[in-house]
């Protein structure tokens, strides 16, 4: 099975690429529609849970930002897309808790 969830600064992420892949959407459409929720969010959550990496358009997602993410993806295959990435953030979670 596939690594959908990571851990990076102490934090449980996941990436725009896998975000695209499940939900059956191009990155370039999901970073297309990240920039415009990161507008409507504020700086301080964008800053604290959309993560850009410096070479490339890929962006590190925290599961907060994943919850906002996600509520723009809507259906029952979506609703089980996103149950299965809450319990991949829950565990990685708990790995740092438990360190």
């Amino acid at each position: 099975m596939e690594k959908i969830v990571s851990t990076t600064h102490n934090k449980a992420v996941t990436d725009t690429k896998i975000i695209a892949k499940h939900f059956g959407r191009s990155h370039e459409e999901l970073i297309h529609a990240l920039r415009d929720l990161k507008r409507d969010c504020g700086t301080a959550f964008s800053q604290e849970n959309f993560m850009k990496q410096e070479h490339n358009s890929l962006h590190w997602i925290t599961c907060a930002g994943f919850l906002v993410l996600s509520g723009l993806f809507m259906g029952a295959r979506d609703t089980r897309i996103k149950i299965t990435f809450f319990d991949a953030f829950t565990k990685a979670q708990e790995k740092i808790n438990d360190s």
